[in-house]
């Protein structure tokens, strides 16, 4: 077969797309690249014939990315309600973005898969993306470094543009820039503030139509105060080390803290160990993955259906202790690996286990472009290798393939599995939620 032929073939393939894929990425130095996919999906117990188109733009450090939904019922008319809002023309950028983390100034509006502040203490890997593409956010990050005497780096970011009901804001800066003791030199100090406007905002998408009636119409806050400090103990171009440490406190709640953390960074490798306390009615990385489906969500008491936030599920959470690790490596722009791991104890604590791993190789080895893996569970009860699909972990990889010798076609295909949280055991087959996909993605 042709290459020509075997390119038109994958580009209309069937495929199923379920309702957590991401739009894909191929890194490139050039200017355009765009994708396009073909399949059916899912969307409130009705099926539709999907045509999705993904382009991207650079022009120096500025970045464009759109993400383009054609939805068909099974008369081929097109879904309108996804078209007929200014709301839906925004939701169809995936991200707009100026500069990079650590630039003078940067900027990032459209999807966040993973993101984190500071330890993780607090906001540990929140993704206002969880229920994409059927919920779209358009979040913000804004932040950068003033060149002035104490060096102040700013950020804040919004999960949503249009509503800003989850927000956090942190400032660091050198509090001792010229000590005469030289390591203080390089010491820092942060504060940080997050917040949840309306923790029951998540129920217009999660909450049955049977059950709209619980929906309530008064918006309650969550809210976390936290300070930060590191000292670095040795810096050179080889290695840096030191010891840092955080608390935070949930107001109206309960306080944890890293006391001790310490660190030590080879370039190559990075490493830390943390030692952290909770207090009654606190959570750490209360701000996580799953935070957009546990917010609010459906229980039962004395038989009847009511809500709860997350916040209110924290009252009868008791104190714990234990560990924080992570290790990360980077190999220049090819190789990236992290994995991370808590073990929290204390009375009546069940589930204070979490760990994640994730693996980024740009292989650029003859065909095979680029190849990843992630895997996460947190908050269960054991962390054994050996029990993958357990409640609350997810797992993905995806694959590029280059069908030319100059890297500008490009075959894509990903898979994910979400587990449910649920009691009991996990029925692979009943209890998972999937997304595959295949794509074909050019480079101009």
């Amino acid at each position: 077969m042709s290459k020509r032929y075997l390119v038109l073939f994958l580009a209309i393939l069937p495929i199923l797309v379920f309702a957590q894929d991401m739009p894909f990425s191929v890194s490139s130095s050039t200017r355009y690249s765009a994708s396009t996919m073909f399949g059916k999906v899912d969307i409130d117990s009705v099926r539709y014939t999907q045509f999705r188109f993904i382009q991207e733009f650079k022009y120096k450090k500025f970045g464009l990315g759109l993400d383009l939904d054609i939805l068909l019922d099974k008369n081929y008319h097109i879904k309108k309600s996804d078209w007929d809002h200014l709301g839906d023309i925004i939701g169809k950028f995936y991200y707009f973005r100026y500069a990079e983390l650590g630039d003078p100034l940067y900027f990032h509006i459209g999807g966040f898969p993973k993101y984190s502040v500071g330890n993780g203490l607090v906001m540990l890997n929140y993704s206002n993306m969880y229920f994409y593409p059927d919920l779209r956010y358009n979040g913000i990050l804004i932040g950068g470094k003033i060149p002035t005497l104490f060096e102040p780096e700013l950020e804040l970011f919004s999960s949503d543009i249009t509503k800003n009901n989850i927000l956090s804001f942190s400032a660091h800066f050198k509090p001792l820039p010229d000590s005469t003791v030289k390591i203080l030199d390089m010491s820092k100090v942060g504060f940080s503030v997050y917040t949840d406007l309306n923790q029951y905002a998540n129920l217009n998408y999660t909450l049955p139509d049977s059950l709209e009636y619980l929906n309530p119409d008064r918006r309650d806050a969550a809210t976390i105060l936290s300070f930060d400090y590191t000292q670095p103990l040795k810096r050179s171009d080889k290695v840096e080390y030191g010891i840092y440490t955080e608390v935070a406190h949930m107001i109206d709640n309960g306080t944890g803290s890293i006391l001790p953390g310490v660190y030590a960074d080879f370039n190559v490798i990075k490493v830390n160990l943390e030692y952290r306390t909770n207090g009654d009615r606190f959570m750490p990385a209360y701000f996580d993955y799953h935070y957009e489906e546990e917010r609010a969500v459906q229980d039962t008491l004395n038989g009847l259906p009511i809500i709860i936030t997350k916040e209110e599920a924290l009252q009868n959470r008791k104190s714990s202790y234990g560990f924080f690790g992570k290790v990360q490596g980077i190999i220049g722009d090819r190789l990236k690996a992290m994995f991370a791991w808590q073990n929290m104890y204390g009375d009546d604590l069940e589930n204070g286990k979490s760990m994640w791993f994730s693996l980024n190789v740009d292989t650029r080895y003859k065909r095979l472009e680029k190849i990843a893996f992630s895997y996460s569970k947190t908050n269960v009860s054991s962390l054994s290798l050996g029990k993958v699909a357990v409640p609350r972990a997810s797992m993905s990889a995806s694959a590029t393939i280059g069908l030319d010798s100059k890297r500008r076609w490009f075959v894509i295909a990903k898979y994910s599995e979400r587990y449910k949280d649920k009691e009991g055991g996990i029925n692979w087959w009943k209890d998972t939620k999937r997304s595959a996909a295949v794509g074909i993605k050019f480079l101009f």
